[in-house]
């Protein structure tokens, strides 16, 4: 029996659909995260944010550990130099931490000076985004960062004293 070529292309539009559906569903999820973590480092305790997103404390700290983390915390990673100039944390004045990844605060403000690069085909190396989404301010090494996580050091380097 041959199959219906109807069907066959609305079980495909539906695949499509469920495909960006999922990818909608891991960037609000990014962005979840993050938001949380700004919570945190603007002051509110885990229990707070716990208690007001009605979740538990356990899982608010596995989220901002999941977002990067807070200064303070033990680091899944060791710091490392910061992926874009190379710099060591002895020399910068602040390093942050991303999935694998370190910019410093010299670099985040070198950045934003630069006019967007927008030819690079990768994801950033901070939040996974594919280049499409968002404007890319740097690439350097292997290393890149689109202006959403340009924006989350800006946030991280204001709130850090």
């Amino acid at each position: 029996m041959p199959v219906d070529r109807d069907l066959l292309r609305d079980a495909r539009a539906a695949a499509d659909q469920w495909a960006e559906a999922q990818e909608r569903t891991e960037l609000a999820k990014a962005d979840y995260h993050h938001a949380v973590r700004r919570l945190h480092l603007a002051g509110a305790s885990l229990r707070e944010i716990a208690e007001a997103l009605d979740i538990s404390h356990q899982r608010v700290h596995q989220m901002i550990d999941e977002a990067g983390g807070t200064e303070g915390w033990k680091p899944r990673l060791k710091v490392g130099d910061c992926s874009f100039c190379g710099a060591t944390a002895e020399e910068v004045e602040r390093l942050i931490a991303g999935p694998g990844v370190f910019v410093c605060d010299g670099c985040v403000r070198a950045f934003r000076a630069q006019p967007p690069l927008t030819s690079s085909a990768a994801d950033c190396s901070f939040c996974d985004r594919p280049a499409a989404e968002d404007g890319w301010l740097a690439e350097a090494a292997d290393a890149r960062i689109c202006d959403r996580c340009l924006e989350f050091c800006d946030e991280v380097l204001a709130t850090q004293v």
